[in-house]
């Protein structure tokens, strides 16, 4: 059939674009749909500061009968360009079973970003390395915790027919109170006698600094992703905007600082699982839900890691060891409610974070892809 793929303009057309895998998965017991209208701050330049850093372009395709079958976009980060070289990204791609479409979607995707000087696309980034990403590739029948992405298993095919390849993977972990008791046990002693040999100390974020404390964390993370072989870290404003879209799933309880001689060098960031509420929604957040939202968010029992990091020039003294513990202690049930802890991805090269998880007896959940292909001048 004809396919269509037209730049998005217009807010009929940021809807569409939005609310289309709402139609695409409803069949999915396992996808979970974000709220549209934090979506909608997300896209906004005006309300998303990243979008005011990088390019980004917005796509829907349609087919000869006018029907939505698919959406992408294409994103240019310059700080990654100027760091790891001419990238480009594709990201938010959803689509039909239909290989014409997939690659209408993608062709578009490389040739925008191609014409800006790109020699390479690689995704799915949504915007880029940052925020969500990643092709899920393993666990299709498991229900995603929050920053886990979901889609169909047909998905990886159509990347590969249309000429893209596997980059590096990643995987995600779980931790349950009933089911790794002994191992996160273990975790937690490890950490403690790392604190103290060490002499460190251990705080949870204070809820009255929040500025100041997302400065912090904006310090702590720069410093410890700047060799990140992936990733550029990002501007405190972007880390500013997405803390502030989650606050609500921010329990202070769940983001923990390790201090040195008063000095913080170290931290992890965990956040409430809100797919455990989003489940509810199916993207909108009506009067009845918002009548339910304070009684479901009481019962949300998972915690998600967010980010992890440490100061490089304090490699050596179990800071890695201290953290990790203290995300075992939320999975042994010690920061009630929370019973079960689940990772964002874990790249494939990361092989201390990957300790850890055979340290806590923990496998692979759900594995993710990133995709890419050389672009021809």
């Amino acid at each position: 059939m004809l396919i269509s793929v037209l730049p998005v303009r217009g807010k009929r057309m940021m809807d569409t674009f939005l609310k289309f895998p709402i139609r695409l998965h409803r069949r999915d017991s396992n996808w979970v749909a974000p709220l549209t209208s934090d979506l909608r701050s997300f896209v906004s330049p005006e309300r998303n500061p990243y979008l005011r850093e990088a390019e980004a372009e917005h796509f829907i395709a349609r087919d000869s009968r006018g029907r939505t079958v698919g959406r992408v976009t294409a994103s240019i980060d310059p700080a990654h360009v100027q760091r790891f070289g001419r990238h480009g990204y594709f990201g938010w791609f959803e689509t039909v079973d239909d290989q014409a479409v997939a690659r209408a979607l993608l062709d578009t995707a490389a040739r925008w970003v191609g014409e800006r000087g790109m020699t390479r696309l690689t995704g799915p980034h949504s915007y880029c390395s940052t925020q969500e990403f990643g092709m899920l590739v393993a666990g299709h029948g498991t229900r995603p915790a929050a920053f886990q992405p979901h889609n169909p298993q047909y998905y990886a095919d159509l990347l590969t027919s249309a000429g893209l390849q596997i980059d590096f993977r990643m995987d995600t972990y779980s931790w349950h109170t009933d089911r790794n008791h002994g191992q996160l046990n273990r975790l937690v002693s490890r950490g403690e006698a790392m604190i103290a040999r060490h002499g460190l100390r251990v705080r949870s974020l204070d809820p009255a600094r929040w500025d100041q404390e997302i400065d912090l964390i904006h310090e702590l993370m720069s410093a410890s992703f700047n060799a990140n072989h992936d990733m550029v870290p990002m501007s405190r404003k972007v880390l500013g905007f997405q803390t502030d879209q989650i606050k609500q799933f921010l329990d202070p309880r769940l983001t923990r600082f390790v201090e040195l001689d008063g000095r913080a060098v170290g931290f992890s960031m965990l956040m409430a699982d809100a797919n455990e509420v989003l489940a509810a929604t199916n993207g909108r957040a009506g009067p009845t839900f918002l009548l339910r939202y304070p009684f479901l968010k009481r019962r949300v029992h998972g915690a998600v890691v967010l980010m992890i990091g440490v100061r490089p020039e304090v490699d050596g003294l179990g800071i890695g060891r201290v953290l990790a513990g203290e995300i075992g202690r939320v999975g042994l049930g010690g920061i009630p409610p929370y019973r079960a802890v689940h990772t964002t991805w874990v790249h494939e090269h990361n092989w201390q974070s990957r300790a850890y998880m055979a340290l806590s007896g923990a496998r692979p959940a759900r594995s993710y892809a990133i995709y890419g292909k050389a672009l021809v001048s």
